[in-house]
């Protein structure tokens, strides 16, 4: 029981084309982001709603029904999901670097810096994903042709598949809930005490607030940070409770 993103593709590719102008104001980290989370949501859309649950609810006898085909968008499936749900867990801590650690923020918050963790999040949740291709069997064969699946009995009984099902579920989504919420915390706590300081050594908290650039970028930093943030909770929740 995987959540289900609002099938909205158009939001995406819109949002995609949007930012790629790279005229909204972000900075290129940030923009990178951005448009390669959307991506990565519009992909979960294509695979999780359309290939695989409406094909299999409304069109049962496509060749998409084929064994050896389901087992492939499952994989692709779970693969696009763990990526859409690490690539906020990265937005987070780069949101969280930006905010909090002054000293890095140079070298870290950086548009190179964001396509190598990009490019390491897609390659390492392909290498895991690997397996659930090796997962399923057929439901039925008809004229030697394999058709449908559902787990081996092995996935429930042998040690490495019992801990392989565990290491996905910690993975995606418990562990990056605990990351987003702890990174979240911390950076607001940080944000009030540097709040506190600034408000101390400028003398007046209206002028801070209405005058001081810095504290007005972080609030917009922290703004943009909960939306997303918020929504990635509110949407894993029901899964999180249904385990």
């Amino acid at each position: 029981m995987d959540p289900l993103p609002s099938p909205q593709p158009h939001a995406n590719v819109v949002t995609i084309v949007i930012l790629s102008r790279g005229k909204s104001g972000l900075s290129r980290c940030i923009t990178r982001y951005l448009v390669t989370m959307a991506a990565a949501d519009l992909l979960v859309i294509i695979t999780d709603v359309i290939l695989v649950r409406i094909n299999d609810y409304y069109f049962p006898t496509t060749f998409l029904l084929i064994t050896s085909v389901c087992s492939f968008l499952i994989a692709l499936m779970r693969t696009v999901t763990d990526i859409s749900v690490w690539f906020t867990n990265a937005f987070t801590f780069d949101r969280f670097v930006t905010i909090c650690c002054q000293k890095l923020r140079t070298k870290y918050c950086t548009e190179k810096t964001a396509s190598l963790v990009i490019g390491t999040v897609c390659l390492l949740f392909c290498i895991k994903n690997m397996a659930w291709f090796f997962t399923f069997e057929p439901y039925i064969t008809i004229d030697n042709v394999p058709w449908g699946w559902h787990e081996k009995p092995e996935y429930y009984t042998v040690t490495a598949w019992v801990a392989f099902g565990w290491i996905n579920r910690s993975l995606t989504p418990l562990l990056p809930i605990f990351l987003i919420l702890l990174l979240n915390a911390l950076t607001v706590g940080y944000n009030l005490a540097a709040s506190r300081v600034r408000t101390r050594l400028m003398g007046s908290k209206n002028d801070v607030n209405h005058n001081d650039p810095e504290m007005e970028n972080r609030r917009k930093s922290i703004i943009l940070l909960f939306a997303i943030s918020g929504n990635f909770i509110l949407l894993w929740m029901t899964y999180v409770i249904y385990f």
